[in-house]
């Protein structure tokens, strides 16, 4: 199953599709207690900033079930087909993560929940041939960085501080979006 879930998200979007500015976007980030979502592992935060005021969703809790199912729940009736999604190593771990936890909890939806994977996707991890960290590409652009690590978020949920843990994930939403909007504004002076 993680396969399919890895090749599903991989092979579904093309970076070159949206090298243009959308006004549609999204920009998603999650928060987990670790890298593997099959082995106890699981989603603790979910934020997300949309491109129109208002649209915005941003939720931490202990019940992981009740988070993916509110998130999922409230993606679908805000969310339309030419809505841009962007991330920072979405494709690899976020959106795999996500649908594989949501499958786990027995709460997967397929022909609704997946819906997610017919967006085009903007993932900044696929415009270098090498690892750079979202804080790294905030310097580079000149964008202002955030203010701690995966790990520290980790601690944050286990120390119980949820909503220091939501502004964390939130912060990790706006530097990322920012770097977005350089890298398009970059590229465009350039071709």
């Amino acid at each position: 199953m993680v396969f399919i879930i890895n090749r599903i998200c991989k092979d579904t979007f093309k970076l070159e599709e949206a090298i243009i500015m959308k006004e549609n976007y999204i920009v998603l980030d999650i928060e987990t207690t670790g890298l593997n979502p099959w082995y106890d592992d699981v989603v603790t935060c979910i934020c997300v900033k949309g491109s129109k005021s208002g649209h915005d969703y941003h939720a931490v809790s202990k019940d992981e079930k009740s988070l993916l199912f509110d998130f999922f729940e409230w993606f679908k009736c805000n969310y339309i087909k030419d809505t841009l999604l962007i991330t920072k190593n979405g494709k690899a771990f976020d959106i795999p993560f996500l649908l594989t936890r949501f499958f786990l909890n027995n709460a997967l939806r397929w022909e609704e929940d997946l819906a997610i994977l017919k967006f085009e996707h903007f993932d900044l991890h696929e415009v270098t041939s090498k690892w750079v960290r979202l804080s790294d590409m905030a310097t580079l652009y000149g964008v202002e960085n955030k203010s701690g690590s995966g790990l520290q978020a980790i601690k944050l949920f286990k120390d119980n501080k949820l909503e220091e843990l939501k502004d964390y994930c939130w912060q990790d939403v706006i530097v990322t979006e920012q770097v977005y909007k350089r890298y398009i504004a970059f590229h465009k002076t350039r071709i």
